[in-house]
């Protein structure tokens, strides 16, 4: 509340200097004019008695005083105009304190009337994760298309709008910013980083020769990048280069400040390298590693490009493993989730509408977990 006061003081002090020319000069004009008459009257009563004492003649006399009683007359004239035009500017300056009082307090009280000044500040973490700022990404994106397709030249919109589009899942949109960014603003690292991840992405994990080129130039431009290493690793898997494959894996292993959210899938998929080179089945494992929920689309997609023989050793080795995890633990909606999406890729979709209801049912009464459950379903095609 004292923010306010402070402010509308503010602003009737910045009004009040803003009009102030407006009310006139207030200066003491008419009482020069007053003395200057005055001074006029005295001159004529010395000319008249200059006269009498016979020190100037009649004519010149009578030329001194209608001179002299020209100026009287014009120096009155003047005295009594600039006295109307004084209490002109009284008025005026009375107008504009009225103004610079009157108009900040009619909008405080407005405020006060419509406004919410009591109303508690919102923390930043709260502003952070408000429902409303999704709705500002997703209105900004909507900017951002416009501007691209009124000026489709502009690189650093494709390039700013690359990034936004993978966190969304729009995979082929991301494959085609980061293509025009690459084509406008030239190749970097990032760029080809992310133009390689989102053609794998959008063909479900499969690395096609295209996205081979964009992640091998994007590690040949940084080698600290971990993303094109791991696909590069998994498309040799795709060739049947299992000993490429697995030194490309233990060159991940072996790097400094390797990241525990991808060690234990790096070590699944040695293990399971090293299984077809030996023609055995890969080791089976009771526990789950933490934070891995079974296989990615990348892995499902790498076991179509394998013969049957290897396919079904890699679907025993992980989809089965999840299914088995999750008859124990079924309170994993996200290994629900991808297990129905795993069987859908593999083209199984009648383990895939099973799995779906088992999921359903295990679920049952919450509602958030139905919904999610539901738009797979739908995207997958798997309504019945």
């Amino acid at each position: 509340m004292l923010l306010w006061v402070i402010l509308a003081s503010l602003t009737a002090i910045v009004l009040f200097v803003l009009l102030r020319p407006l009310a006139g000069s207030g200066d003491n004009e008419p009482a020069r004019d007053a003395f200057n008459a005055t001074v006029y009257r005295d001159q004529l009563d010395e000319i008249e008695a200059d006269r009498a004492r016979g020190l100037i003649g009649e004519s010149e006399a009578e030329a001194a005083r209608l001179e002299v009683a020209r100026r009287l007359l014009a120096a009155d004239e003047k005295a009594r105009g600039k006295s109307g035009e004084a209490k002109g500017g009284a008025l005026a300056r009375t107008a504009l304190i009225g103004v610079a009082l009157v108009l900040p307090l009619a909008a405080l009280s407005l405020y006060l009337l419509y406004g919410s000044p009591l109303l508690p500040d919102q923390p930043l973490a709260a502003r952070l994760t408000d429902p409303a700022e999704e709705k500002n990404v997703g209105a900004l994106v909507a900017r951002v298309e416009a501007r691209l397709r009124a000026h489709p030249e502009e690189g650093e919109g494709w390039d700013a709008i690359a990034p936004v589009y993978m966190a969304g899942r729009r995979y082929a949109d991301a494959a085609d910013a980061y293509g025009q960014a690459i084509r406008l603003l030239g190749p970097s690292a990032q760029r080809l980083s992310g133009y390689g991840q989102a053609l794998v992405l959008e063909k479900g994990g499969l690395v096609s020769e295209e996205a081979r080129r964009a992640l091998e130039q994007a590690l040949a431009s940084d080698e600290t990048l971990v993303e094109p290493r791991i696909l590069l690793a998994i498309a040799k898997e795709q060739d049947g280069d299992y000993e490429a494959a697995i030194e490309d894996w233990r060159g991940l292993m072996d790097r400094e400040g390797a990241d525990e959210r991808w060690r234990a899938m790096v070590q699944t998929r040695i293990a399971d390298a090293e299984a077809h080179l030996s023609g055995t089945p890969p080791p089976a494992s009771d526990a789950t590693p933490p934070g891995v929920s079974g296989p990615s689309a990348a892995d499902v997609a790498a076991a179509q490009t394998m013969s049957p023989a290897e396919r079904q050793t890699m679907v025993e080795g992980m989809v089965q493993k999840l299914a088995t995890r999750l008859d124990a633990q079924g309170d994993d909606l996200a290994g629900w989730l991808r297990l129905v999406r795993a069987y859908t890729v593999l083209g199984r979709d009648d383990e895939a509408r099973e799995a779906l209801a088992r999921a359903k049912s295990q679920f049952a009464g919450n509602t958030q977990a139905i919904e999610q459950l539901d738009a797979l379903a739908a995207e997958l095609g798997l309504k019945s």
